[in-house]
């Protein structure tokens, strides 16, 4: 190719030039409109440091603590914590998270955990450890998880993946587990027993030391799921408020699973589960020594997967420590009372004395779903939970308070005055007749997943997950 020399440097032809300025001009251009693209669908997402989600996402609305764990993220996004002896920086980090968790849950030195990717991924490997335990013990059958009614659906998920049978037990009027029921279900097949601290739907802490003393007599593994209240109820005693003893001071707690993408406060894909020694740990993970690539070494469901949620949940863990995490707790605490109380203002009860973050709200004379979606129009998102006839439990509203929301109360209950006053499509529905138009909004995305439940109430629960099924395809795929 022929040159010129040009104020000492080699230059290619005029028409070589053009070729290396039209190829720079279009890759500027195709990041100008990814970049485009981005902020369009960023757009389309509620804003969480506005204050107005009450689950998804758990707002401190700290500016620096975001700022450390996206830089935290950002400096490990491509490190790979498939392995561990390659890229060693997760086993530091993991062994300081771990090391956090077992403090605030009052584990002794024998004690080990794991880091996980989320809560469901943390019950699963417990239910796995369960599992394997079972059936190293020599016992034979189906094994079985015994749950409350309340338990999350991550329970159920893992024993439809992992080949296990769930026995729901009764939860009384005070959203508990009935321990007596909870004994006469106890069969030679049953493998774990799991509870909470708190449940989703209620935010109630269930009697652990109660189930204990049950599982310690018949030596099944107990499990405490404290996904939602791990990071906050060993707070609220700090706090000087009384809290159901939950964790490893409970002889008999064999596992706990929290999330750090909650209450911890991490950006998303960060949890915990601790196990009572090694051997139970042991039977959580896999491995893989027949293949003629590499041994597969797994302590989670996932492989490969980013140390970046990881590096993040040390440095908001760091950053916060247990004085951070006090006035945080703090903070929810105050916005749940003041909302608590306009609430009532308005007509709301609260269904349940107040043991956590949660707040579960019914009213006798208002109409739930009119009131969710008008609240939605204003910008708020708050989830519907269905009543359940069997055991007493009307509608209700769920609400799971951060400390973003104690700058946010004036706002929400001047919200929900007008909401009260809004009409709403849905105001003269008779459900029982025109469930289809309630269908019909959930397919149009007029009505968002928060009213889900009504289908649960008003259809066949095969009929119902099918045309949620249904439903999910049509919105990823038309």
């Amino acid at each position: 190719m022929k040159s010129a020399f040009k104020k000492g440097r080699m230059i290619p032809r005029v028409k070589g030039k053009k070729r290396v300025i039209k190829t720079a001009t279009k890759r500027l251009s195709r990041l100008y409109e990814v970049k485009k693209l981005l902020k369009e669908a960023k757009k389309i997402d509620i804003d969480p440091s506005e204050g107005k989600l009450f689950a998804y996402v758990y707002e401190t609305g700290n500016s620096e603590l975001q700022s450390i764990a996206k830089e935290a993220n950002q400096m490990f996004h491509q490190s790979n914590y498939l392995d561990f002896t390659v890229f060693k920086s997760a086993m530091f980090f993991e062994k300081e998270v771990i090391k956090f968790a077992k403090k605030i849950f009052n584990a002794d030195d024998g004690a080990v955990g794991t880091f996980t990717f989320g809560g469901t991924e943390s019950i699963m490997i417990a239910v796995k450890s369960a599992r394997d335990k079972f059936f190293n013990d020599g016992k034979t059958g189906k094994p079985e998880i015994l749950v409350p009614y309340t338990i999350h659906p991550a329970f159920l998920k893992s024993a439809d993946y992992l080949g296990l049978g769930v026995k729901k037990i009764p939860v009384g009027r005070d959203g508990k587990v009935v321990v007596d029921e909870l004994r006469k279900n106890i069969t030679e097949r049953t493998a774990l027993v799991a509870v909470s601290a708190p449940n989703w739907p209620f935010g109630v802490v269930d009697p652990v030391e109660d189930v204990a003393k049950i599982t310690r007599d018949y030596g099944i593994p107990l499990h405490v799921d404290a996904c939602l209240g791990g990071f906050v109820l060993p707070f609220f005693e700090r706090l000087g408020i009384n809290v159901p003893k939950f964790d490893f001071r409970v002889d008999g707690v064999t596992s706990i699973s929290a999330d750090v993408h909650k209450y911890g406060y991490a950006p998303k894909g960060a949890s915990v589960v601790l196990f009572k020694n090694r051997e139970l740990k042991k039977f959580s993970i896999y491995v893989d020594v027949s293949s003629p690539g590499y041994v597969l070494v797994n302590q989670t469901v996932l492989s490969s997967r980013p140390i970046g949620p990881l590096a993040s949940a040390f440095a908001v863990i760091k950053y916060l420590d247990e004085d951070g995490y006090v006035k945080l707790t703090r903070n929810i605490v105050l916005a749940r009372d003041r909302i608590a109380e306009g609430m009532q203002e308005l007509g709301f009860y609260s269904l349940f004395p107040l043991e956590s973050n949660i707040l579960c709200l019914s009213s006798e004379n208002i109409n739930l779903l009119d009131f969710v979606v008008n609240m939605k129009k204003l910008g708020w998102h708050i989830h519907l939970q269905r009543e359940i006839k069997d055991l007493g439990f009307p509608w209700s509203i769920h609400l799971a308070v951060s400390p973003v929301h104690l700058n946010k109360v004036k706002n929400f209950i001047s919200d929900a005055k007008k909401a009260l006053r809004m009409k709403s499509e849905f105001s003269d529905i008779d459900l029982e007749r025109d469930i289809q138009k309630v269908v019909s909004g959930i397919i149009s995305g007029k009505l968002d997943a928060s009213v889900l439940p009504l289908l649960v109430n008003y259809f066949p629960q095969d009929l119902a997950v099918d045309m949620i099924k249904d439903t999910v395809i049509s919105w990823f795929n038309e």
